[in-house]
């Protein structure tokens, strides 16, 4: 059996089925043999099946996992401030699980929840030695002058 191709709203062939396997058709390529009324598409063709799913497609596209931001909140529950590491630690370890459970753009956003409680349990902490450091050096002067 011969085959006629369409390509760019041209007809070409005929083709035997070894000479197809040559071009670069797709499902979606038209084509059009004796008998038939119309042309189909090449998916719609049972013969040139083999054909067209000669190679395998492309494998889908992985996305990178999240950072957990683990190990920083944990360290921002030791040395500052509890709470905030605490609520940083909840959502950092329910980002390996979520991305390995298929659901991408939630573990994205646990990612970004862990990171806003670390940031913010870091500059809490920052700031509570700041003024930690500014009323002792304050007191000392107070203390020397008076």
């Amino acid at each position: 059996m011969e085959f006629y191709i369409s390509n760019n709203n041209e007809k070409e062939g005929p083709f035997t089925l070894e000479e197809l396997s040559a071009k670069d058709i797709t499902p979606h390529t038209l084509v059009w043999a004796v008998g038939y009324k119309e042309w189909k598409a090449a998916k719609d063709v049972p013969k040139l099946n083999d054909i067209i799913y000669k190679t395998p497609p492309a494998p889908p596209v992985q996305q990178p996992m999240p950072k957990t931001w683990l190990v920083e909140s944990i360290l921002v529950t030791l040395f500052c401030c509890l709470p905030f590491g605490i609520v940083g630690i909840i959502n950092a370890v329910k980002v390996d699980t979520l991305y390995y459970g298929g659901l991408y753009e939630e573990s994205v956003y646990r990612s970004n929840q862990a990171k806003k409680w670390i940031l913010w349990g870091f500059f809490v902490g920052l700031a509570g030695v700041l003024l930690y450091v500014f009323f002792l050096v304050s007191t000392i002067i107070f203390e020397h002058y008076s």
